[in-house]
């Protein structure tokens, strides 16, 4: 309880605390804003919650799930809500923090009456001027990804031999893919490498030939003269 009113508790609700709340709502100091009547049936309510969650929030430092229900109820009771009433009702939930929401709330109302669809207008600006910031940012992510692959493609081409020409890249690669393999021998260097092997091969069957020839010859008269 706070100041003879109970939390959560609306002043309609319990006769008990009808002079209570009338004498809280005449030393409670209200802005000119909330004298404005607002018509909910004009509001689209559903639009501004997003906007509701994050103000109370941001007033408390945490998510008050039970604090937003209660705004939401207080403001679909009624076509036309009691400012003051909805102020006095927060004032145990944000004390001193319950003015300034409700001037910032009834602001919203106010605008969301006279914009067409019952959304304010400044929340349509807002969402467009969000729109264009992601837009702009996923067209300069797509610049740099194009000069990134620009530059790609010139280190690439810097790196490529013109006519002509090698770069140490090309000589590099040369002599890493020729170690380890054996050199290439031309195909005429090849046959007039067997051509020799065989020549040398028959001269030296016919020698062999002949010496065996020689011996056999001898053979007989060696016996003979024995």
């Amino acid at each position: 309880m706070a100041g003879g009113f109970f939390r959560g508790t609306n002043v309609e609700q319990d006769q008990r605390f009808g002079d209570a709340s009338k004498k809280m709502m005449g030393q409670t100091k209200f802005s000119s804003v909330l004298k404005k009547p607002v018509n909910m049936s004009k509001v689209n309510l559903e639009a501004i919650k997003p906007w509701l969650a994050d103000k109370i929030n941001t007033l408390l430092g945490i998510e008050d799930d039970v604090l937003f229900d209660f705004v939401v109820n207080m403001l679909e009771e009624s076509d036309t809500p009691d400012a003051r009433a909805i102020q006095v009702n927060l004032a145990g939930f944000l004390e001193d923090k319950a003015p300034e929401f409700m001037q910032n709330l009834w602001s919203v109302l106010l605008e969301a009456q006279q914009s067409e669809g019952g959304i304010p207008e400044s929340f349509i600006r807002d969402k467009m001027k969000e729109l264009k910031l992601k837009r702009e940012e996923e067209e300069r992510a797509a610049a740099r990804i194009r000069a990134s692959n620009t530059r790609l493609r010139e280190q690439s081409e810097q790196r490529r031999p013109r006519s002509g020409r090698h770069s140490r890249w090309d000589a590099d690669n040369v002599e890493s893919s020729s170690r380890g393999k054996p050199e290439r021998v031309s195909s005429s260097y090849s046959r007039s490498y067997r051509n020799s092997r065989d020549h040398d091969s028959r001269r030296d069957y016919r020698r062999h030939s002949r010496s065996r020839s020689n011996s056999r010859s001898k053979s007989p008269t060696k016996r003979r003269m024995s």
